[in-house]
């Protein structure tokens, strides 16, 4: 684990363009972040987070309730928020002499990321938290295929426009476009930095920006992987292949209803396994195609999800982008008794050790009959494999603000 030099972190803030919390992914990172800065660094760090706007259903039904102080409340707040978050962004514009960590820039703005960029001498760094800084959907994925795309890494980024790409998670902002390519100059410039979460992150990054040398590779951890890892609430199934165990789903999918996280894809598989029953952690959408094997449960890790893995034979996370290290993935693997993943190479399933997971076709048909054969012989894990896995997996929570803090500062 990296020293800290405390005179030098003083210097450094922290810009998110999402707030801690305890709802989603990014959330939870942010929220561990700030807890584990504050215990290493007392309040020498700032962390400066946009403010998540009001969700506009939930506003339109306190009025209909007539529940006008929680309205005013929430937007009196919002705006509290906001106004904040505006004096700290000039401030650290205009106090050139900071160091500054770039976050989650879909959300805290495209040209404000930029501007921000340009206003150092020193480079920024920016952790890398999906493929935006290639892609402007996020998820580098195009719907209907069955793996990543990288057109634009590889070709130009005159592929959005050939292959219609829209926005993610922003939707119709088109300063995405303009990003990702200012971006990919200044980095060939050295104008700013790059930290990764996984080997294949990095190499797609140091690809894309022509670096040198592989940019650091430094994990990731979220503040709910601390009850999955630590307070032992996570009940396994322990059977083998000798046992009669009685299972309320064949498969369960562990993600969102994104084509990207392949919950089509994982529907298509479903449809030629009639044999099996597969549950899906989400209200079915009207385009959803499914067959009758296909039950829709919408449910939340915390509202029940958890427990239903553990009931699940095979929980899939199947993801068709290139994903790095997913929540969904990482806490499949710590509380289902299997778990199965797409064969893809450029995602952090890949470098995991073999025997830890079931990696199967990307082309549905064939994915089938993996599946099938899996079940028959009732496919688990390497004990020894998940065990040291795990353990080391665990350690990175201790290193991974450190080695954020340190690769921000350029200390090596």
């Amino acid at each position: 684990m990296n020293v800290i030099d405390l005179d030098g972190a003083s210097r450094l803030v922290i810009i998110s363009g999402v707030p801690g919390g305890n709802s989603g992914g990014s959330g939870q990172f942010i929220a561990h972040l700030q807890d584990r800065i504050t215990a290493l660094t007392g309040n020498r760090i700032k962390l400066i987070c946009r403010p998540e706007r009001p969700v506009f259903w939930l506003i339109v039904h306190w009025l209909r309730q007539k529940a006008y102080r929680k309205v005013v409340t929430k937007v009196i707040r919002y705006f509290f928020l906001l106004s904040q978050f505006w004096l700290s962004i000039w401030y650290v514009y205009f106090k050139r002499n900071q160091v500054f960590v770039l976050l989650h820039p879909q959300h805290l703005g495209y040209k404000l990321t930029l501007r921000l960029i340009k206003s150092r001498k020193k480079p920024p760094l920016i952790y890398l938290l999906d493929s935006s800084f290639f892609c402007i959907a996020s998820y580098n994925h195009l719907k209907g295929e069955n793996g990543p795309c990288l057109r634009c890494l590889e070709q130009s980024f005159n592929q959005i426009r050939i292959n219609g790409c829209q926005p993610f998670p922003t939707l119709n902002d088109w300063s995405a476009v303009e990003f990702v390519s200012c971006l990919q100059e200044l980095g060939k410039k050295g104008r700013v930095r790059i930290a990764a979460q996984n080997q294949h992150q990095a190499a797609l990054a140091q690809r894309h920006f022509a670096f040198a040398d592989l940019p650091p590779v430094i994990g990731l951890w979220t503040q709910d992987w601390d009850g999955v890892f630590f307070r032992k609430n996570c009940t396994q199934l322990q059977c083998s292949a000798d046992s009669q165990c009685s299972y309320a789903w064949d498969v369960l999918f562990h993600g969102h209803c994104l084509s990207a996280k392949g919950a089509d894809w994982l529907a298509r598989v479903a449809e030629k396994c009639p044999e099996l029953n597969f549950m899906f952690p989400f209200a079915r959408p009207e385009w959803f195609k499914a067959t009758q094997n296909c039950t829709f449960l919408p449910l939340t890790w915390e509202d029940g999800l958890r427990d239903e893995i553990v009931k699940s034979k095979f929980v899939f996370v199947p993801s068709l982008w290139s994903a790095p290290i997913e929540g969904s993935l990482v806490k499949s693997i710590a509380c289902a008794n299997a778990v199965a993943v797409v064969n893809n190479s450029t995602s952090f399933s890949d470098e995991l050790p073999s025997g830890l997971v079931f990696k199967l076709s990307e082309d549905p048909a064939t994915a089938a009959v993996e599946l099938r054969r899996a079940s028959e012989r009732d496919w688990r894990p390497d004990c020894n494999v998940k065990t040291k896995w795990l353990a080391e997996f665990c350690e990175k929570r201790n290193s991974f603000v450190p080695d954020l803090i340190v690769s921000a500062l350029g200390v090596k």
